[in-house]
């Protein structure tokens, strides 16, 4: 198989690094382009519209900010010269992924776990797990 295109996700976890660097390294070895997202949820209020409203540009405000620390992030992680594409996306973390891999024609996913187990696991699943269960392209986890 041939590997262009290779999607990672990252949270900024400590794990992160080191899920990044897997990345870029295949990405170095495969000649691939390497394209690095994160995703955030804003949370859903339970209050009613009237009492709370939250500012119009919020989601673009945070959007910035987290596109200047994903790229800040990506500077200080010690990785191979690749070219690399970022982006970042707002919605639920496993269905943007999946997304994003499709819509960017990825040819691999390059992502880390947390490794929970037992009711956690049970009640919650992972982001990891379910973007194994869901995407198209082939998914190599990082583990901790």
């Amino acid at each position: 198989m041939e590997y262009k295109r290779i999607l990672c996700p990252v949270d900024f976890s400590d794990i992160s690094t080191r899920v990044l660097q897997t990345a870029a390294d295949l990405a170095n070895r495969f000649g691939a382009e390497l394209y690095v997202i994160h995703v955030f949820q804003l949370p859903a209020s339970s209050l009613p519209e009237a009492v709370y409203e939250a500012p119009v540009d919020l989601e673009d405000q945070i959007q910035k900010r987290l596109g200047a620390k994903l790229n800040e992030f990506i500077k200080e992680t010690k990785i191979p010269e690749v070219k690399i594409t970022t982006g970042v996306y707002e919605g639920v973390p496993h269905v943007e992924i999946i997304s994003s891999a499709r819509e960017n024609h990825a040819d691999m996913i390059v992502m880390g776990t947390r490794g929970k187990t037992g009711l956690t696991h049970v009640l919650l699943g992972s982001v990891a797990e379910r973007v194994i269960r869901h995407a198209e392209a082939p998914v190599l986890t990082v583990h901790k």
